[in-house]
């Protein structure tokens, strides 16, 4: 070590002390040393303000500070100067203390040799440079502990937590303090339940035999929102090979996770999309096949047989006939309809009807077709003036009354309630048939999905998905309830005359000065 020019502070108030050091330093070598000499504590912080010293020599016993305390609040005012204790007490508790309060030395006074002091002041002043050095390189590790972009925590091998860093005390939702000295599966992200801690005692477990872990998996974060990380620990050992501390690392993997399952969803919509067109195309060949072969084989017994048949065998093929393009009519109908629904196209457009007529007439309509069935028809309310699209409610009762037809033994009952008041309209339609099983009724509105006992019934999966949509459009709301051998109830409400009462008044009564005589 190079003392040409070793700069000391004296902090002594005993002139022969003072005097007796210096002249002891002299015997080492004057040239080596540049002294300056204080009594009081305070003169010497406040020169170390302005000046830079290599050493300091401080006597415990000052005007203005006494014993131990005086080491601390030198310390505090100049932690890169070495310090070597002077005192008149040969006491190894003291001297031990004073190591502890961050001196480098102690000598005491009346002992000190020329070798002596010289070795004291250069071994302190090489340990002072060691500790800088390593107090750098904790600032430095520390601050990429502090900085870095992941969570970091660092725990003893059997799991206690001995720091966290600041990404990931944001993280977990947890200051250090209530971290620290804590197993980690007992901190609140990691204990919501008890399969979790379990877990995470095994892997820790398992990263203190030496073994480097790795896993996805979610922690609560801050504000109980479940957050997905990159976990790992990683065992750090000794020179011997002993594991002496965990290193946890965890980076915030969410946007990444979110993004997979909007791929996986993406994927799966793609995958039902394309099953559906499976189904589609299948079921319009099934759909037209049927009724085009009924068209074919009556049109070909007409043209070989007409002068055979009679006219009730020629209306009986007629009748067919008339019958399979109805089925392919009301297939293309709802294609179409589909159609304009995917494309955006399809808007409601309100008109004013008397409500009690519509449906009476519908009812009436299907009666006809349905000669084995009784339709019972029932309209309570004082206001039978409504706007609604007069085409979407003619789709939904129609396809609602129908199915109650088709799914009823022949001579059955169908319900048809409807309940109109101020601003809703409620229709009610209710059969004593087949019913829908409740594992069906979940995806019953969904396209081409029929229930799972209709057997031989035809249908094309179309009709209630497109119901749906029309009650959507009217802004109302359809339920189902169903059970299998007693029958089907379908509620539909629908939202009337926004304006009230009295804008219904006054729709009223134009309508009944415009209605012909």
């Amino acid at each position: 070590m190079d003392t040409a020019s070793i700069s000391i502070l004296l902090v002594e108030d005993s002139p022969s002390d003072a005097k007796l050091l210096q002249q002891t330093l002299w015997h080492l070598g004057r040239e080596k040393w540049q002294v300056v000499h204080f009594e009081r504590l305070n003169d010497a912080v406040d020169v170390c303000s302005k000046n830079t010293f290599d050493i300091v020599l401080l006597d415990l016993s000052l005007p203005d500070s006494e014993g131990l305390s005086t080491i601390a609040e030198f310390h505090a005012a100049a932690p890169n100067i070495p310090i070597v204790v002077l005192t008149g007490f040969d006491d190894e508790d003291i001297a031990l203390q004073a190591v502890a309060k961050k001196a480098q030395d102690y000598l005491v006074k009346g002992q000190i040799t020329p070798n002596l002091l010289g070795r004291a002041i250069r071994y302190a002043i090489e340990r002072g440079q060691i500790l800088q050095q390593l107090r750098e390189s904790e600032h430095r590790l520390r601050g990429i502990f502090e900085q870095t972009f992941q969570s970091m925590a660092l725990l003893t091998p059997e799991g206690v937590v001995l720091e966290i860093n600041k990404t990931a005390q944001h993280l977990w939702g947890s200051p250090q303090q209530h971290c620290v000295g804590k197993p980690l599966w007992e901190l609140e992200s990691w204990n919501f339940s008890s399969a979790n801690q379990d877990w995470l005692k095994t892997i820790i477990a398992k990263a203190a035999d030496g073994e480097f872990v790795r896993h996805e998996l979610q922690v609560r974060g801050a504000n109980d929102v479940m957050v997905w990380i990159d976990f790992s620990l990683k065992p750090l050992k000794d020179e011997i090979g002993k594991v002496v501390l965990l290193i946890v690392e965890g980076r915030d993997i969410s946007d990444r996770k979110r993004a997979e399952a909007e791929i996986i969803k993406a994927w799966e919509q793609e995958r039902e999309l394309n099953e559906m067109k499976t189904n589609f195309v299948s079921m319009v060949s099934h759909e037209f096949r049927n009724p085009m072969t009924v068209i074919r084989t009556a049109v070909e017994l007409l043209e070989s047989y007409n002068q055979q048949l009679n006219d009730q065998q020629k209306n009986k093929y007629f009748g067919k006939i008339q019958t399979a393009i109805r089925q392919m009519l009301q297939l293309l109908d709802e294609i179409l309809f589909l159609g304009r629904s995917d494309a955006g196209k399809l808007q409601y457009q309100p008109v004013l009807i008397d409500l009690a007529h519509f449906c009476s007439e519908l009812t009436q309509t299907l009666q006809l077709s349905a000669s084995k069935h009784q339709i019972i028809f029932n309209f309570q309310g004082k206001h039978t003036l409504v706007q609604v699209d007069e085409n979407l409610l003619r789709y939904i009762l129609t396809n609602l009354l129908s199915n109650a037809i088709k799914y009823s033994p022949q001579g059955g009952r169908i319900r048809f309630d409807v309940l109109c008041q101020k601003n809703t309209a409620t229709f009610k339609i209710q059969d004593f048939g087949i019913g829908i099983p409740l594992k069906d009724q979940q995806r019953l509105f969904e396209m081409f999905h029929r229930a799972s006992n209709v057997g031989n019934i035809p249908g094309t999966g179309l009709g209630l998905s497109i119901v749906k949509k029309c009650v959507e459009l009217h802004q109302g709301q359809i339920q189902l309830e169903s059970k299998v051998g007693v029958g089907t109830t379908f509620t539909i409400k629908l939202p009337l005359n926004p304006h009230g009462v009295q804008s219904l008044e006054l729709v009223e009564s134009c309508w009944n000065s415009h209605k012909p005589a």
